[in-house]
């Protein structure tokens, strides 16, 4: 039963075969985020302003907060905006807050701050501040400084929001000050939001936030001065299928609290119902039933509300009076929906004055253009009723201005623009946390609401919905980058590990399909550690590179905080994203792992190589399992060529020798095809104190079974076996000894050449005088780095720059630089050229060709083709010497262009810049007449963009690029064609 175990072990492992044949985690400013200062919204001392101000500017110093501060305002200020400003004091340290009425004198100790009515306006005068103006509700102006001698502070808002927006700004300008204590940073603000209504929709499907999570998010909403709350979730039935029905008691108590914490923050509480085909849209009773719900939901604090239709078929109705009314199709749909509006929108003008204006999700809430649903709810729908779209597609990468533009026109009123970032219902192995981007500043300006749809993790929606607050306050100084750093140091506090790690999540949860770049702050890390690998390597020095261990030590610093991250996060965000986080730590410990491996391979350390590829190997298959995708198309294929570059190095592979069927139950035996010498045995096991009862033995014929050695107890075993001949090699135990699990039981053999030698190119093209350069790969077929003499034999004349001596490391190939300088004199033509090393050899083919030069002789040339595409893309657009012109054929992988130079010469060189439809094979043609061809030069692996092909073709008058296969489904197109001759 041993045998077996460890039969299957290594039948599973893949691996039993022979030798092969051939940043920290963002530390202070992420480079998820580019490139960024940590604080970039402010100036000189001032401290970052979220969202962003329209206009904000030192002033002089600093107002020192102590013991005492006197707050003026009127009896009608607005007490929560109140409420942020003695918070603030209080967190500042101020334990005496003197309230004064305007116009009496306030106490002589500490600053005065002034919060809205005629004394701040006259605070504000003094300290200069520029004038309101025409400030548009929601703006305000701030100032800190002094006057008279006296420490002021100065608030004054426009509109019912403006204060509390003020006093928002006003928390972000306390700062540090010596000795423990606090002071408010001296500025001039006036500032104002570029889009009316600005908030969040929670319409995902899922689990729906609880009454807290909602309560914090209004928290959060009003700190980042948004001001629409839209409650839609998915899975309600009471908005939905059971619209007519009232809410449990529970829910209407989480209503009540949702609307008393909403006035709080400034912030309209709004409910959307989507009664879809579950009502008859004709029928006064469900109308009736319509409005007593609406009602009820405005007694529970709700001031916004919005009718929903998505999804409805245009063919079926709820009930048979609804066809009989309006029929069927599309626009009968769109009548019966604008019917519904108006009789809400009418209720709410006679009932609830005070309510936002109606807003309809149609049917059509993403399709561009107009339709006949489209064209009938315009012109059904009441004047007063707002539309909503999300852009052009459900989830659109990028919204621009002219859509905007284009769908307001359709439907001939403001839209209510809801976006889909960054809800993750459609992608549920998926939190998106990257920042909000790919929406022109004219989508925010344009439209008459702008509300992000959030993911079914509050907390973790925060960093995404802080950059939509930020883009939606001040659209044209939106940048992105340093919105989502911002975010992140909001979200995660002021400790430091705690933002390493929500900013290394963040950073590999970031792409989404607004932007598809994953990992940012890591794949440059990743990159340098690569290029400083494979110049180590092509230097023979990997173990003491000093570029590589640098490299190295970056990249698993920032493996280090991804694995350290879910220990960091704590809270209600630690609960929502544990599967992320974990699946980030696995990441990271396995990217440790993956370094160390190939760090102590370097350094010829086969122990303590093995040791940590287990472990990555470990992590690697665990990540596999779970259902959390983080750092997609970065991590995991990182992790892949790290094992398979380590696996090269041990000798493991999965396409060797196979153990035999009916192994012993205490032996694992790999039998060779013949007896062959072999160099040495890798044998790959788990580690354990039971190893040393295991043999590795090979297999000598007419001699029998000889001991090798036993295995390690570290599961990495190599002995050398110089001279010995063998047909098998096994792992071998006594009975009753516990089997080993084996992951690789590799041989090398000595009957090979002990390092394999390829060309990056067999052949390649120079000119008389010039240089042909090709790559030389090289790598170790032995257990060891192969260090031999690099041979290139040219002609004479010829001269060959490569380095004579070098060393094909073990697991990994070298590249060596070749360059062979043509002679002036050199003939046209092709020359065989060996190139050998370690007793392999390669032939290079160099074709020389003449010298070109002089100007373009194919400008202005008469030119014809098989069949142009169009008139717009004539022959003649490839040689007018015009780049904004271009020549098209027909779908024909046979199609050609042709053209007559001016008079017969020795043709060296056609340049040819293609268009994006380029040939992946195809030949020039040269003629003296035009009647009789030959091939001058043929291209078998075209690439496109501009390609330069040489040839030697005397008395040519004619010139053909003749297709042979295109690389798309498109026809040819050039841009252009050059032609140059020879240098006689």
């Amino acid at each position: 039963m041993a045998g077996t175990t460890a039969l299957a072990a290594a039948v599973i492992s893949g691996l039993l075969g022979g030798a092969p044949s051939a940043q920290a985690a963002p530390e202070g400013p992420s480079r998820g985020a580019p490139d960024q200062p940590d604080r970039p919204a402010g100036a000189g001392a001032l401290p970052a302003v979220w969202p962003r101000p329209q206009s904000m500017r030192e002033l002089a110093d600093a107002v020192p907060l102590g013991g005492e501060a006197a707050l003026v305002a009127a009896p009608d200020t607005d007490p929560y905006a109140l409420d942020v400003v003695r918070g603030i004091l209080r967190r500042a340290g101020v334990r005496t807050i003197h309230e004064v009425a305007p116009g009496a004198r306030p106490p002589a100790a500490g600053p005065v701050l002034y919060v809205g009515g005629s004394a701040a306006e006259d605070a504000l005068r003094a300290l200069k501040a520029p004038a309101r103006g025409d400030l548009p509700s929601g703006g305000y102006r701030l100032a800190v400084g002094q006057t008279a001698g006296r420490d002021t502070v100065a608030l004054d808002g426009v509109g019912p929001d403006g204060l509390f927006h003020a006093a928002q700004t006003l928390r972000q300008l306390v700062t540090d000050a010596p000795h423990g204590r606090h002071q408010l940073a001296s500025a001039l603000v006036r500032d104002w939001p570029g889009t009316a209504v600005r908030g969040i929709t929670e319409g995902f499907f899922g689990e729906p936030w609880s009454r807290a999570q909602r309560l914090a998010q209004l928290d959060f909403m009003g700190r980042t001065k948004q001001n629409r709350y839209l409650y839609a979730p998915g899975d309600d039935p009471f908005r939905q299928a059971r619209w007519r029905e009232p809410y449990p008691a529970a829910q209407r108590d989480d209503f009540r609290a949702l609307a008393e914490r909403a006035r709080a923050n400034h912030v309209t509480l709004g409910w959307a119902v989507a009664p879809g085909q579950a009502m008859c849209m004709s029928s006064e009773d469900d109308m009736r039933a319509l409005r007593r719900k609406v009602d009820a939901m405005w007694a529970l604090g709700v001031r916004s509300f919005q009718l929903q239709f998505q999804d409805i078929s245009y063919s079926e109705w709820h009930c048979d009076a609804d066809e009989e009314a309006f029929g069927k199709g599309p626009a009968a749909a769109a009548k019966a929906q604008a019917r519904v509006a108006q009789a809400l929108a009418d209720h709410l003008a006679a009932r609830h004055p005070g309510a936002a204006p109606l807003s309809v999700m149609p049917t059509e809430y993403y399709q561009n253009g107009s339709t006949a649903y489209r064209k009938a709810l315009a012109e059904a729908l009441d004047d007063r009723v707002q539309v909503a779209w999300t852009g052009v597609g459900v989830v659109p990468r990028t919204i621009t201005g002219s859509e905007l533009s284009a769908v307001r026109q359709v439907f001939g009123r403001p839209l209510v623009t809801m976006d889909n970032y960054p809800v993750n219902d459609y992608a549920e192995d998926r939190i998106f946390l990257g920042p909000y981007s790919g929406r022109d500043p004219a989508l925010a300006t344009g439209s008459a609401a702008l509300l992000a749809n959030a993911m079914e993790q509050p907390v973790a929606s925060r960093i995404p919905l802080f950059t939509t607050a930020d883009y939606a306050w001040n659209p044209r100084a939106y940048r992105p980058a340093e919105s989502w750093d911002a975010a992140i140091d909001d979200l995660a506090g002021a400790d430091p590990g705690a933002r390493a790690a929500l900013r290394a999540l963040a950073g590999n949860d970031s792409s989404s399909v607004l932007n598809r770049e994953e990992s940012a702050y890591l794949r440059p890390l990743m990159d340098g550690f690569w290029k400083a690998r494979e110049a180590a390597v092509d230097h023979g020095r990997p173990g003491k590179d000093a570029d590589l261990a640098d490299a190295a030590k970056a990249l698993r610093a920032a493996f280090a905080t991804m694995a350290s991250a879910p220990d960091r996060l704590t809270g209600d965000l630690s609960a929502e994203v544990r599967p992320w986080a974990e699946q980030l730590g696995r990441y990271g410990r396995a990217g440790e792992a993956a370094v160390d491996t190939l760090m102590a391979q370097a350094q010829g350390d086969g122990d303590a190589a093995w040791t940590a590829q287990r472990t990555a190997q470990r992590l690697r298959t665990e990540s596999e399992g779970s259902p959390a995708t983080v750092g997609k198309g970065v991590l995991a294929p990182f992790l892949e060529r790290a094992m398979t570059e380590a696996d090269a190095w041990t000798g493991a592979r999965a396409d060797g020798p196979r153990p035999t069927e009916g192994a012993a139950p205490t032996s694992l035996t790999v039998p060779f095809e013949r007896a062959r010498p072999l160099t040495a045995v890798t044998a790959l096991t788990d580690p354990g104190p039971s190893a040393g009862a295991v043999s590795l033995e090979a297999h000598v014929p007419g001699e029998g079974w000889r001991r090798l050695g036993a295995l390690s107890p570290t599961g990495w075993t190599e002995p050398q076996t110089p001279g010995l001949r063998a047909d098998a090699v096994r792992l071998s135990w006594a009975d009753g000894t516990a089997a080993p699990s084996v992951h690789a039981l590799a041989p090398w053999f000595g009957d090979t050449p002990p390092a394999g030698l390829e060309l990056a190119r067999k052949e390649a093209d120079a000119q008389t005088g010039g240089t042909a350069r090709v790559d030389a790969r090289i790598y170790s077929r032995r257990p060891a780095d192969v260090r031999e003499k690099l041979q290139v034999k040219a002609p004479k004349g010829f001269k060959v720059e490569a380095p004579g001596t070098v060393t094909a490391p073990r697991g990994g190939t070298a590249t060596v630089p070749i360059a062979i300088d043509i002679p002036d004199d050199a003939r046209s033509g092709t020359y065989a050229i060996p190139v050998s090393y370690a007793g392999r050899q390669q032939t290079l083919t160099v074709r020389v060709y003449p010298r070109t030069g002089g100007q373009d002789l194919a400008r202005g040339a008469d030119a014809t083709s098989s069949g142009d595409e169009t008139d717009d893309f004539p022959a003649s657009a490839a040689t007018d010497g015009d780049p904004e012109t271009r020549w098209s054929s027909q779908a024909d992988d046979r199609a050609w262009l042709q053209f007559r130079l001016r008079r017969p010469v020795r043709l060296g060189l056609l340049v040819l810049n293609w268009q994006d439809a380029y040939a992946a094979r195809y030949r020039i043609e040269v003629s003296a007449d035009g009647q009789s061809w030959h091939t001058a030069a043929v291209v078998r692996d075209g690439k496109g963009g501009r390609e330069s092909v040489r040839m030697d073709a005397p008395d040519t008058r004619y010139v053909r690029i003749q297709g042979e296969q295109r690389a798309t489904r498109f026809g040819y197109s050039l841009w252009s064609v050059q032609a140059y001759g020879v240098h006689e």
